[in-house]
This record gives C-alpha cells, structure tokens and sequence, in this order.
C-alpha cells in the first residue's frame, strides 16, 4: 500500500468522532455520516489483495470507533442504516472473498490468513459484548411491532442486514491453537453464543421462525446451522441440571483411559534409557562379537538392554509423508462440549424451535430449495439441520410428530439426489473436490439420522410402527435406495476423503443393512429388479398405420363368457394399489377401474374378475368395487356396469409385426440387436445382497476404520459387523487375509482393553483360519500383500483350480504351436483347391488330427490366427466375389417369365422365384425387370399375400386352421390340381401358473406330428426357399450335440438359445412354416417375455438330436422320400366328414366361449371297420369316462392311411437304424412283425403310438 493512501485511510477513521472515557460516550459530528459513506466507498475500490480491508482490519476501526458510535447512536436512522452496511462489509467470510476457495499462491494466501485473523479478532473483542447485541435487539424488536405487510423495502433490508451481521459473526472459524481450551469450557464463539441469548436476540430468532416471517426462513436456518455447529445433538439433549449417572461414569472412563495411556508411555521411555546399574559415563559402545560393515566391531550409540533393541533406523524418516494433492482434507466439523450454562439454554433453544417451528420451516425451505429459488448450495444448511434436530429429537424424547416433515420419502428423495450430484460433482471439478466432500459428508449424516429416526420409530406406538414400516417397504422397494450406499463404499476414495466420512459411511451401511435384514425377516419384501433383454430395432420402420377404432361386442354377446369365468374363480391376482407412486389414491382407483373395462373388451375376462376381486380387497370401504360376501350375480352386474359406461377406454386393432413385416417393400432391412431394461418384481434374498459386499474396496474400507479408530467404539463395531458378514455369513475368511488388517490384529492383541473384547475374538479367529490354511498351501503367505475378491478367496481356501471350465482342457480350447501350425496348413491346403464345394470347417474337421475339436472352437482359432474368410463354405466365396451384372440375359428372363408363370399364386412368389434364379440379385432388381418386359402390370402384384387366421373362439385366435395356412404355403406346380385340405391340428396352451417357480419350471408348447408328416413339413420347407435356414438349424444340433457329448448329458440345465445372425436364418424365424418345422422337432419357444430365443432343450439326449439332425439335412439334400397317395385320400376322406360332423367349423362371435372350448378338447375319434378310413366326431364330455377315454379325450387324433409296413419302410429310408429310438426321438417306429389283419389292440396301439398330439396339462 503506497503512503498516500495509508495516510488518506488513516486520516479518515480518525474523523469518524471520538471516545469520551469519562463518559464512555462516542462523540460525533456532522460530518460523521459522510466519513462512514467515505470508508464505504474505499471497500468498493478494493484490489484483489484487499490492502483496504486488511488496512482497517490492522488500525481496528471496528472496535475502536463503529460499534461504540452504533451503540450509542442508533436510533439515528440513517447513520444505523450506513453504520450497519460498513459492519457487514467489513465481516464478510474470508472464503466469499476469494470465491470459496483457499488460495494456494504464496502472497494471496498470506493476505487470507490476516483477513481471517482480524475477523478473529472481530468476534473476540467486539461482538462478545451483550451491549453491541442489545442495540440490534432493540431495533429488530422496533421493526417486528410493526405488522409485514406494512413493512417498507428500508425497513425489510434492516432485518435482513442485521440477520447477515449475526452471521458473518457466527460463521467465524475458531483460533484453537490460540484459544486452547478444553472440554466444558467457555470458548470464544460460546461466549458470543451467551451474549446473544442475554441481549435476546435468540428469542427474536424464534419468533421470526414463525409462518408470518418465511422471507427470512433461508437467513434463520444458516444463523442456526452456525449457533449450533460445534454442539453435539445427542449430549446437548442428555444437558440436566445435573450431571447424569451416565455422563459422570464416561467422564471418569475417558479420564481413567488418559491417565493409563500416559503412565504407559512415561514407563516405556524410562526402560528404554534404562539399565541394571547406573551408567557413570556416556559415549558410545561396542557391540561385541558383531562385526560391522569393516572388520572392526559395531558401534552403538547408546546402552542396550537386550540385542533385539538394535535398532539400524534411527537417522531414517519415521513417518511416510503424503505429498499435498494426496491428503484427504479435514471435514471441518468440530465437535466439543461446551460450558454447562451454555449448553442449558442451547438445549431450551432446540426444544422451542422443535415445538414450534421445524415442520413449517423445513417445509419452506425445501419447497424454496426444489424451486431453484435460493442461493446455489444452500441445501447444505437444510441437510444439516435435518440432521441436528431428528438426532436432537430422537435423543431428548422421540415423538414422530415434531420431525413427521422431513420423515418421508420424498426427503429420502432429495437426500439421495443431493448425495449422487455431490458424488458427481467430486469427479468433475477436481480441482474444488474439498468443498463437495465436506457437502456429500453433511448429506450423508442426514442419510443416516434419516435411518436412525425410522428404526426408532419402529418400536413406537401401533400407528407410528405401521406408519415406519409402509415408509421402510417404499424405500426398500426401489433399487436405486438399496445400491446407493453400497455404491457410495465402493467409490470411497482415501486420497480425497476425510476418516470422519468413512467412519460414518461404515457405520450408515451397518445400519441401512441391519433394517433391511429386519424388515426380510420379520415381514419379507418384494423388491423391485431391473432386468436386461435383447431385442431387435429395425434401423428403417414403416410409418405405423393409425389405429383402427374396434366397434365393441354387446354386453348379450360378452355375458356367458363373464359368467362362466365367475362360476369357475380364478387365482390370486396382484393388487393394483402401488404404494411407492405419486398417483393420487382417487387415479389409482380410476386407473383400475379404466384397466376392468379394458381386459373385458380384449376378452380377457379373467383378468377382469381378478382385477376387480384384488380391488376390492384393497378398497373394501367405499363399496366402489363391491363389498366382502358379495354373490356371483351382484358382481355380474357390477361387471355390466362397468362394461356399458364410457369412461375413455378406446380398444385398438394394432397391426402385429409380422404383416407390418409382409406389406412392407421387398428390400430386407437390417436389424440391430439393442439392450432393453425392464423393471420386474420379484422376492427380496437378503443373503445375496450381502454376498455383493465381498468386495476388496468394503473390507479395505473397514479395515481403515479399525486402522485409524476414526468414529470411536461405535464406527469401530460397525466396520466389525460388516467384515463379519463378509468372513462368516458369506464363508469368505480368506479376504481378510491382508498385512495391514493383521498389523491392526496385532496391535489389539498386544494391548487388550475390555471394549475391544469382541475385536479380539473376531481377530483370533481370522488368524485361526489362516494359520489352518497355511499348513495346506504356502502361498496364502504371499497372498497377505494383496486385496482379494470373491473368486481369489475361494481359490485360497480351496484351491486355484476351481473356476477351470471342462471347455478349457487341452483337448477343446488350449492350442498348442504345432496344432496351430497343423491348422494355418490345412486352411491354406483349402484354400489352394477352389474347386472343392465342400464347407471349409468341415474339410478342417476332417483332417485335424484332433478329432475332439468342434466348429466353434476351429472357427475362433482361425479369427485369432488372422485367417478370416467371408463364408463358411467356398462356394458362396465364389458366389460373392462373382460381380452381377446389371443387365438380365435373355435366358435370366425366358426363366424370369416361366417362374412367374408357375408361382403367381403362391403366397410368396418373389421369395420362390429369387431361390431359383441363377444370379443373386435383390427382389426390387426382378420386379423392375418383370415390369419392363411387360410380365407383370403392377408391383402390387409381387408383393406377400396375407395368411387368413381363423379364430377359434377358446383360444382367443391362438388356434390355426391348417386346412387353410398350410395350402396357402403348399407349392404345387400344377395350377389345375385339387390341393387336398390337411388335417386340424389343436394348440393348446397351458394355463401360467402364479407359483413362485412357475416361470422356472413352464413348458413351452410342443407340437407332435408323425413321421410322414413331419417329413412333408420339411420337404415343403424346401420347396418354399428355406434350404439355408435348415442348413443352419442343423448346425447349431450338431454344434449342442458335441458339447452336451463332451461335457455330459444334465437335463436339469439351461437350454441352448438358437441365435439368428445370417439374414436367412431372421426371415426364416419370422416364417411360420419355419417356426412350424422348429416346434415339430422338439425346438422351444421363448417360456416368457423375458426371453428371446428360441431353445434347443437340454433334456434331449445327443444321439436324438443326431438322429433330427440327419432327418433335417437329408430333407436339404433331397434325400427324403414319402409316397403321400394314400395319404391324400386319406386327407380327402377325412375333411369330407370332417366337414358333415362340423357344420359350424368357423364359429361366429355369438357362440358361448366356453361351448367352444369344450367341444373342441371333446374330440374323439370313431371307430371304424375299414382299417384305412378314419373319421373324426365331436362328442360331449362325460364325467363318468374311463381313464383311456379321458387320456384319448386330450388329444385330436391325426390318424395316416399308410399300412405299417409303409411306416417301417419309411423310418428305414430317413433314419437307417436298426435300434429303436428313444421317447425323445420324433418318428416311432411299430413292430416289425406285427400282422397285417390285425385290427384288434396291437393295431391300436400301433396307431396311438403313430398319433401325434399337442398335450395340454391345464385342466
């Protein structure tokens, strides 16, 4: 600072006025105000080295002139006004200069630590006086007489500058190392704290914590966060008149524990220096018979007792220091008990506060704080106060009443959203990361207090228990709050957090984990789980046609199915109450009742029933979904009603994806697979949420705790707790074999104190355990220099070779050099023979050396070693690297036409005749093509042609009618011809189960059909183009097959997923001829919306998936043969008296559901003479039927014409084997001497064993 502007500044305080010590008054002049206005102007034109502010800081105006002249003069409006704007200027927080960060520069730091010390000194000398508060008293009490809303803008800043005064005071960090006093002693900020309360200032304070003063709510709650930031809520609330049993005895223990720990260290430096007799000389020594670096012997320094006290470290750093940037930074919250008196009206102050004004103010404050109306960052204060007076509350006398506003869940909510933003914001700026822990760590104690207060709430009063309980399963109920503190633990980082933090994130986890296991126990819980599926997006979709309004049936027509389903019940259906949503319970009610209407216009009438049953469980009172008792025809009625009234519930034909899929363009877009998440319910396993925290990050966060006896007993038991669960709940002893928790081990067993008991214990048994495994293998030693996971401890205690797959044994995964080589020599082999058409993998299978080996395994060795081909097979490398021409030949075109000519009829034509053309070219190319020469007059023409579904009125449409899709995918090449109907096959679904294991334990629907037929499947497959899909589908059998031969056959594992990459297998899952041909031999269909796949099921055996396998690839090599004569008058026969015996095939929607439903599973074959003429008829059911009658009841029979020896022939051409299959396996063969007259029970049985049915377990 230049001398001219010290003399100018020093010239202008000195014309402020002067003190009259006889009087004691502060005089001034009429020149006063304008000096003050002078000084006010000097802080604005402050520097960035504040030499102004430190300036009068060092001549200490403020003591010495302002506040004796506010005293005395404050009832002069305006000299108050600008006096008191000077004093909050010149007591602004250090860090608000320096924008809230400390400066790290030299100079600027300098100029910061004097700023701070004469703020210090502010508080000290002058605002401990209760006569500088009574002024600002007087004049709040002046302005409160007068009501708000008559209040002017002068007067409103006067309060508001007056509240940041007590502040800025307040906010004033303690000089510990100046003030160095100890426990129930008055400090400097007690002292202020004595002042304000004897001024009344605190009272006025409570006042304006009323309704009528809200615009001050965010300046009350910060002055009340620094009242009362070095109390602790918990001793503050046990303050008496006297002091307690309890705080006389822990008192007296921690006196008893320091005077002990000094006497040991006094008694351990004198046997350090001392000796048996008094040495009368010093100097150094001579050690004998220990030679040193030379030849001469080792010289000590000082005298020895014992030679281990040989210590070669004394010139050596003692300590590691941590270099700066690696120091976690303090938390800044001091904790220390302050004088009796003081804590006595600090503890009426809480008790007031909590009585009158906690629940309106919180409530403000956090509607402010939500609004983004506040200053950034001032939700510290709330989460501090949160936390400070539920503790206070639950320590003093709990009522749940005082706290009900921030005892809810969406106070968890913002606690959460405020700990993952500070979270976040820790990694972002790291630079300022100081700052967001020291506010992460305050939200985090209000987590816990927040957790503290339920559980205690839970032991309360009946109402106040069931309230805790429904507020404990909301919170459980969603993920996000049960892995939020498992994932706060893992992310703790040493280097940048405080001991405090962890020794309170230890303890937040013992308690969060110690409810959640109370709560499974005592109640159970049903959680919430996200689960991943894949599915597949299409990169180019149709525009999606508006939906179609469905004109609703009549309620004549819906009321025999509604009653039916009454007569019958249905099972339990979960409740639509939700009790973790928003929606108001009046929506929920609405939304349930929309959902009723909705299920009874698609036809699903049992979950209408169920729905308005669990609705009425759940709001019994009101009477909306009826009463408890209520008959079959109140509830039909009910039903009605609700059916008939138009409540905005529209019913939408939507298009499925399959004939969005055939009216769209002939170009096949390409699909992505994508990852979607879901949310389902499912029981809670608390065993397993434990298992999660064997991580190395938990137990070398306990073990910090035990290190470092950060948070006292108690976060030393927590930290216990949890490496218990890890070492005993978990069985994983061996993650806790690490050098430093046993250095903490030994430091405990080597000074044995009676709170440590447990600790011994636990140490002892860890060391118990590791002592029995390092008998059994000597690495466990090398082990204790590292963290461990789940899978290392296991391998330590059991042995490193646990986790090795049976793929990985050297015959299957494992090459070695020269089986490498042998394979780089056979690929380059193949590939110098291009006229061989055999596929590549095959030809390397067959002339490994290791015929162990298995497609996949070759076809990844070939990737690694670089030899990468476009096909499997060398023929479509061809067919690729050939280029097509653009321009059609003559001969492409005569063909072009002739193919059209024959399958213009067929359902997909284009689709036939690109299979049959020489060159692969796309759909559009041979429709533009078509168009030119004139073939066809329209694309239109080309295009899919629907497949007509009949429904079946008692399967809701499930049901096909073959005798309909399976002519339409029939090729035939003569137009002419009949084509003969096939027979009706019956899908039956069985009914979900709502058992626990239902979806573990559901069979997909499985269709069985005969030998021939399902030869004819496969033969019509061919034919329709789908060669490449079957080629594929036999090569993932071959590929199950060699792994379930080589690992064993367990038909209690998964099934293998049949995964379509190649773009013919993805239209080939979409065909329903396709999907036809993967149900009849036995492939599974996704059990659930959970999958996605379709399965090859593990509990075939391997040898009959060979056998469906070779059936497969001889209908793709044309190899199958079936004589289908007298199958096809058969067929003619059979859907002629189908026909007379049904007249009403295709029911119309006034036929009853369940009529339907009956006569269709009453389908029973009729006996006939003649043995090649076969006639089914419809029968009603009879209760009273045998038990062959009602196994023959189940099932529709599809009988063949062909005699037995056509069978046998047949399983002879597809199969060749002598042997006859398993129950697995799809064709059964009949005796081979079975006589040809015999129509009796052989026959019969020949013939049930031919039939093949779609079972159905649902009764």
């Amino acid at each position: 600072m230049s001398s001219l502007l010290s003399a100018e500044l020093s010239a202008t305080c000195n014309a402020l006025g002067t003190l009259n010590k006889k009087t004691g008054k502060y005089l001034i002049d009429d020149f006063t105000l304008n000096t003050v206005k002078d000084l006010i102007r000097y802080l604005r034109r402050d520097g960035e080295d504040h030499e102004i502010r430190r300036h009068f800081g060092q001549t200490k105006v403020l003591q010495t002139d302002l506040l004796p002249m506010l005293v005395d003069h404050w009832e002069k409006e305006e000299l108050f006004d600008v006096t008191l704007r000077l004093l909050v200027n010149l007591t602004n927080p250090a860090l608000l200069l320096y924008r809230e960060e400390v400066p790290v520069e030299r100079t600027a730091r300098h100029n910061y630590l004097q700023i701070l010390t004469h703020l210090q000194s502010y508080k000290e000398e002058a605002f401990t006086k209760v006569e500088t508060w009574q002024v600002f008293a007087k004049k709040l009490a002046k302005i409160l007489e007068i009501d708000w809303s008559e209040r002017d803008e002068d007067t409103g800043l006067i309060i508001e500058r007056i509240l940041i005064l007590i502040r800025n005071v307040l906010h004033v960090p303690a000089d510990l190392d100046k003030e160095r006093r100890p426990e129930n002693d008055a400090s400097v900020h007690d002292q202020v704290l004595w002042a304000l309360n004897q001024a009344g200032i605190l009272d006025i304070i409570l006042y304006m914590s009323s309704e009528n003063e809200k615009q001050y709510f965010m300046h009350i709650i910060e002055i009340i966060s620094h009242l009362l930031r070095e109390q602790n809520p918990t001793s503050l609330a046990d303050a008496a008149l006297q002091r307690s049993v309890d705080e006389k005895l822990r008192d007296d223990q921690e006196l008893l524990t320091m005077r002990m720990a000094e006497t040991k260290e006094r008694m351990n430096k004198v046997k350090m220096y001392s000796s048996t007799r008094h040495s009368r000389f010093g100097g150094t020594y001579v050690i004998q018979n220990m030679k040193s670096i030379s030849e001469n012997e080792l010289i000590s320094l000082k005298p020895l007792n014992k030679i281990s006290n040989l210590d070669f470290n004394g010139s050596k750093k003692s300590k590691l220091v941590k270099p700066k940037n690696r120091r976690p930074t303090e938390s800044g919250m001091l904790e220390r008990r302050s004088a009796f008196a003081i804590r006595l009206f600090l503890k009426e102050f809480c008790i007031e506060f909590l009585n009158s004004s906690y629940n309106p103010m919180m409530h403000y404050v956090k509607d402010v704080l939500v609004r983004a109306k506040a200053q950034q960052n001032d939700e510290s204060y709330y989460l501090w106060a949160m936390k400070f007076f539920m503790e206070f509350n639950r320590g003093h006398d709990f009522q749940i009443g005082l706290v009900s506003e921030t005892l809810s869940v969406p106070t968890f909510h913002f606690v959460q959203q405020q700990m993952e933003k500070y979270s976040d914001m820790i990694k972002v700026e790291r630079k300022r990361f100081p700052v967001w822990v020291r506010r992460l760590h305050v939200a985090l104690r209000a987590f816990r207090e927040l957790l503290q207060s339920l559980r205690v709430a839970r032991g309360a009063a009946a109402a106040v228990r069931d309230a805790a309980r429904a507020l404990q399963a909301a919170l459980l109920y969603a993920p996000e709050y049960r892995e939020f503190v498992l994932a706060l633990l893992l992310a703790y980082d040493e280097n940048k957090m405080p001991s405090s933090y962890l020794a309170d994130l230890v303890e937040t986890e013992h308690l969060f984990l110690k409810l959640l296991e109370e709560f499974c126990k005592n109640t159970g819980l049903v959680v919430q789980k996200k689960v991943r599926k894949k599915g597949k997006s299409k990169k180019q979709k149709p525009r999606a046609p508006k939906p179609k309004r469905v004109e609703t049936a009549q309620w004549e027509e819906v009321r025999p199915q509604v009653a039916a389903v009454l007569r019958a019940g249905v099972e339990e259906y979960p409740p639509p109450f939700d009790a973790a949503s928003d929606t108001p319970i009046d929506q929920q009610k609405e939304d349930c009742m929309k959902k009723i209407q909705k299920l009874m216009r698609d036809h699903k009438y049992e979950g209408a029933v169920g729905m308005l049953r669990a609705a009425r469980e759940v709001w019994p009172e009101e009477g909306i979904f009826g009463v408890a008792g209520v008959t079959e025809d109140e509830e039909l009625d009910m039903l009605e009603t609700i059916y008939n009234t138009d409540l905005g519930v529209e019913v939408d034909a939507s298009i499925n994806e399959e004939e969005a899929q055939e009216n769209s363009q002939y170009e096949d877009d390409d699909e992505e697979e994508e990852d979607t998440t879901s949310v389902v319910e499912t029981d809670f396993d608390f065993q397993d949420f434990v298992l999660r925290f064997c991580h190395p990050r938990v137990v070398s966060a306990c073990a910090g705790v035990l290190a470092r006896e950060a948070g006292g007993a108690r976060a030393a038991h927590c930290a216990l707790k949890l490496l218990h669960r890890v070492a005993w709940d978990c069985a994983r002893p061996a993650m806790l074999f690490q050098a430093s928790l046993f250095l903490v081990f030994q430091r405990i067993l080597d000074r044995p104190a009676p709170h440590r008991e447990e600790l011994e214990k636990f140490a002892i048994f860890i060391l118990r355990k590791f002592t029995e495994i390092a008998s059994k293998s000597n690495k466990v030693f090398i082990e204790l220099l590292f963290w461990k996971n789940s899978k290392d401890s296991v391998e330590i205690e059991h042995g490193y070779d646990l986790y090795h797959d049976q793929r990985d044994k050297p015959g299957r995964a494992a090459w070695t050099e020269e089986q490498e080589e042998e394979l780089r020599s056979l690929y380059m082999e193949n590939v110098a023979k291009p006229e061989s058409d055999q596929d590549v993998i095959d030809w390397i299978l067959d002339n490994l050396i290791d015929q162990t080996r298995t497609r996949r395994s070759v076809i990844k060795k070939l990737k690694e070693l670089g030899l990468i081909f476009k096909a499997p097979t060398k023929k479509s490398n061809r067919e690729r690297q050939e280029k097509v021409s653009k321009e059609f030949n003559e001969e492409e075109d005569n063909l072009l036409a002739e193919l059209w000519k024959q399958y213009q009829d067929s359902p997909d034509p284009m689709g036939l005749i690109t299979a049959r053309m020489p060159r692969k070219r796309s759909k559009r190319s041979f429709v533009e093509r078509m168009l030119e020469l004139g073939i066809i007059q329209d694309k239109n023409q080309c295009r899919k042609r629907r497949q007509r579904k009949t429904k079946s009125s008692g399967d809701d449409g499930d049901k096909l009618n073959d005798s309909s899709s399976e002519s339409e995918h029939s090729s035939s090449d003569d137009e002419n011809e009949a084509r003969p109907p096939l027979r009706t096959i019956n899908v039956k679904r069985k009914k979900p189960s709502k058992k626990k294991e239902s979806s573990k334990t559901k069979k997909a629907e499985r269709l069985e059909l005969s030998a021939s037929e399902i030869a004819k499947l496969l033969i019509q497959a061919v034919e329709s183009g789908l060669s490449e899909a079957l080629k594929w589908l036999a090569e993932n059998l071959e590929e199950v097959a060699l792994d379930q031969e080589a690992e064993g056959f367990d038909p209690e594992s998964e099934g293998t997923p049949l995964v379509p990459i190649s773009s013919e297998s993805v239209e080939a899952m979409d065909n329903p001829l396709f999907v036809k041909v993967l149900k009849s031999i036995g492939i599974s269909p996704p059990s659930d919306e959970q999958e996605t796949y379709w399965r090859i099921p593990s509990s075939i055996h391997y040898e009959t998936i060979r056998k469906r396998r070779e059936i497969v690839m001889k209908a793709v090599n044309k190899e199958l043969l079936v004589d289908s004569t007298n199958d096809t008058n058969s067929t003619e026969n059979n859907a002629g008296t189908t026909q007379e015996n049904n007249p009403k095939d295709e029911s119309s929607d006034d036929e009853d559901l369940f009529d339907t439903l009956r006569k269709m599973r009453d389908v029973s074959p009729q006996k006939s003479s003649h043995p090649t003429s076969n006639i089914l008829n419809n029968r009603k059911r009879n209760r009273s039927l045998s038990s062959d009658d009602e196994n023959n009841r189940k099932m529709q029979k599809i009988d063949e014409d062909d005699s037995e020896e056509d069978i046998l022939s047949f399983a002879k051409k597809t199969l060749q084997r002598d042997d006859l299959p398993d129950t697995e396996e799809l064709p059964a063969d009949g005796p081979a001497d079975l006589p040809a007259h015999d129509s009796g029970s052989a026959a019969g049985a020949a013939r049930r064993r031919r039939r093949r049915v779609v079972s159905d377990d649902s009764e």
